[in-house]
């Protein structure tokens, strides 16, 4: 039976992005189902003179970018790039023997920016795109830079907001906007954001851990993935704050995620219902307690849905470690003594500083906690 299909990127963004981001995307464009409309404009490039097809490899180029000399092909004419160009999209050529590259100048002060690779070959036959729509259709692919600059301008976009380390792309696309006439948009810059938590992920990373079992997909709680964060009940209003307060600066910030939580607390404080949890718990008699209790799901409206317990056995659950202790209160319920494995309850009010600690009762669900 053939293997099965690697777990994608967070392919969730599209279906529940929206709701986390708080409005759904007014248009949704998939680059993979472009292709024919950027290998489009790589023909203008071509038929216009500001494009080239080169076949040296990328060692001899390599040479050429650092040495600020043209590549042999730079000088034929245009009558042979578009030779060339109709042979990468008629498979007359393998990944690795042509490149389409923008004529920036061979002597632009950073290299990066020296004709730099607008599209290239790749092998989809061997590594067909997993969209099965798409597969092995296509050859010729665009990189980065030659792909966004031209889907920016054909979906009207006016402000750019990228990473600091992506001013180089800026800088090409730049170049490759006054090729074509185009304005290009105001581009804003933020700093590295580290979360001190995800200090150590990765997209690669976290795919291979997903592979391996470690992760149970793209949403497990532990990763930094929009549906992730969904899973743990972060809300649109608590990303949108926590950026807000960031701000964009170019300064490289590091962040606690109790930052993030904290937002999200203020969001949903009102809203959220009161639940209790009692990890490795132990059950414990006890004595001259009330025979039920009645405890308020939704602090700001306690007549909404409350907690129903039933404690006719004279049994309640706690957690073993805070068995430990002589003294401590059943939250929302009771002081209590505990005196040879059993509780004794005294005051329904609270007396003392005693600590507080969680209950439940014997009709609990099981829970699992998955710890991020």
């Amino acid at each position: 039976p053939p293997p099965p299909p690697r777990p994608g990127p967070d392919t969730t963004i599209q279906q529940k992005g929206g709701g986390l981001l708080g409005r759904p995307a007014d248009r949704v464009v998939i680059a993979s189902d472009r292709i024919e409309l950027y290998h489009a404009h790589a023909t203008t490039m071509i038929e216009r003179g500001f494009g080239y097809v080169c076949t040296c490899s990328a060692e001899a180029f390599r040479e050429f970018r650092v040495a600020q000399q043209d590549c042999p092909c730079r000088d034929g004419t245009t009558e042979v790039h578009v030779t060339r160009w109709e042979g990468m999209l008629n498979g007359a050529y393998r990944p690795g023997d042509a490149v389409v590259r923008v004529k920036t100048g061979m002597n632009q002060r950073n290299p990066a920016l020296r004709d730099w690779p607008a599209l290239r070959l790749q092998d989809t036959v061997a590594n067909p795109h997993p969209r099965p729509e798409v597969g092995s259709k296509h050859q010729v692919w665009p990189l980065l830079d030659f792909q966004s600059a031209i889907e920016d301008h054909l979906q009207g976009v006016t402000h750019i907001i990228r990473g600091k380390d992506l001013m180089d792309s800026t800088r090409k696309q730049t170049l490759l906007y006054e090729h074509f006439g185009w304005t290009y948009p105001k581009t804003m810059y933020w700093g590295r954001v580290k979360v001190h938590e995800w200090g150590g992920f990765s997209t690669s990373a976290m795919r291979k851990d997903i592979e391996s079992g470690r992760y149970e997909g793209w949403n497990d709680p532990r990763l930094p993935t929009l549906s992730a964060l969904g899973r743990r009940g972060i809300q649109p209003e608590a990303l949108r704050t926590f950026w807000l307060e960031l701000a964009i600066t170019q300064k490289d910030i590091s962040v606690p995620l109790t930052s993030l939580f904290s937002h999200n607390t203020k969001a949903v404080d009102s809203t959220a219902p009161r639940l209790a949890f009692v990890r490795d718990p132990i059950r414990l008699p006890l004595k001259d307690g009330p025979a039920s209790a009645t405890l308020v799901r939704y602090p700001d409206e306690p007549e909404k849905d409350p907690r129903q317990h039933d404690l006719a056995s004279g049994h309640v659950l706690v957690e073993s470690e805070d068995a430990e202790k002589s003294a401590f209160r059943l939250k929302d319920l009771v002081d209590v003594d505990l005196e040879d494995g059993v509780l004794h309850a005294g005051s329904r009010e609270r007396q003392d500083n005693r600590p507080i600690v969680h209950w439940t009762v014997d009709a609990a669900l099981p829970t699992t906690l998955v710890v991020a």
